[in-house]
């Protein structure tokens, strides 16, 4: 293991359960801290940390989250030159009913290979305590990004690239096709009325709800009327929608989204989860029917160092037969609030449903 491996090696996790409210629901996860280099869980807000460099830390980007012996999530971290919170915590979703404990540990990638764990930290779902929004660094700016526009996955392929954008003949693309009343591929949210009337950005504590959109099996439209053919659910007379095989027991996946822009700042994220095992696509896709905890994610609180829209990961949850993976891509952007408030922006986010096998 070379020297620059070593010393990018996470050291002293600290996990605790948190909860914060997203709509009607309580939502809880795991908030992970720890040292990398000279940032330490505890660093004041300023002056920033001896080998900060602007931002250009010879800091890990890509860390593995282990929950109870299982490498449960792959996560990149991108982080901006004056905010070194994000170089060092991250948010581990657990959805509405966490289990009573949990064992996390975490390892970072540095110089092509993995570094030692940290310590295994033991959280419990009776000792969560409510979210509260980290404090604000010195010299902190929104960079979230307004300019047209935004994409969909392309590998595996979403219902929305399939049935929009490539006009699949699939019966079941052509009859979302005729239920749709918008052709855009590459926009499939809530839509603005929704949006400025319950904000998916929650700015006072600075995270982005967006459970409370979904009601019933709506997951693959947003619950946006104008894509509601992309909740249909296989049948005999439409048959199934256009599936991508994934490799059971593959040593990594590669996922890719087709962008025609890329937003940073504060909250924006990537966020991959897959159906729970078992899953039966002929019941439709509802937000109860996937894995609470995201598989893959990506803090995008800076632009990436090569503007990539692919992520190799290890961490897909081992499934069989069909499944679907639901991409959520948002933040602290959007349609801008009518009086100023909440920062001035509603938050926006899109979505992605794609329908894959497991073989």
């Amino acid at each position: 293991m070379s020297n620059t491996t070593a010393t990018a090696a996470p050291t002293g996790l600290r996990a605790d359960v948190r909860h914060r409210a997203d709509g009607s629901y309580t939502m809880y996860g795991i908030h992970l801290r720890w040292q990398i280099g000279d940032n330490r869980p505890d660093h004041p807000t300023w002056p920033p940390p001896s080998d900060w460099h602007d931002g250009n830390a010879p800091y890990p980007r890509l860390y593995e989250v282990w929950i109870n012996g299982e490498a449960r999530q792959t996560v990149y971290l991108y982080w901006p030159s004056w905010d070194w919170s994000l170089s060092n915590s991250h948010w581990v979703d657990l959805g509405e009913e966490p289990d009573a404990e949990y064992r996390v540990k975490i390892r970072a990638k540095a110089d092509g290979q993995f570094t030692p764990f940290t310590d295994e930290v033991v959280v419990r779902r009776d000792d969560a305590t409510p979210w509260s929004a980290p404090e604000a660094r010195r010299d902190a700016q929104a960079t979230a990004e307004v300019a047209p526009r935004h994409g969909t996955v392309d590998d595996p392929r979403s219902r929305a690239a399939a049935a929009i954008r490539d006009l699949d003949d699939a019966p079941i693309c052509a009859e979302a096709r005729r239920v749709n009343t918008s052709t855009d591929w590459h926009e499939v949210l809530p839509g603005k009325e929704r949006m400025l009337a319950d904000y998916p950005w929650n700015d006072a504590l600075k995270y982005l709800e967006y459970r409370k959109f979904f009601e019933g099996n709506t997951v693959a439209s947003t619950g946006n009327k104008a894509f509601q053919g992309l909740d249909l659910a296989p049948n005999a007379e439409l048959g199934d929608w256009p599936v991508t095989v994934l490799k059971v027991g593959a040593t990594s996946h590669t996922f890719a989204y087709d962008y025609m822009a890329y937003h940073t700042g504060e909250g924006w994220s990537h966020r991959w989860f897959v159906t729970r095992e078992g899953w039966d696509p002929a019941n439709g896709l509802s937000w109860e029917d996937l894995d609470p905890t995201p598989f893959l994610v990506e803090i995008q609180g800076a632009p990436r160092e090569q503007d990539s829209t692919r992520w190799e990961f290890t961490t897909l949850p081992r499934r069989s037969g069909r499944a679907a993976v639901v991409n959520v891509w948002g933040g602290n952007g959007g349609p801008q609030t009518p009086d100023g408030g909440n920062g001035g922006t509603a938050g926006e986010f899109f979505l992605s449903v794609s329908d894959v096998e497991f073989r």
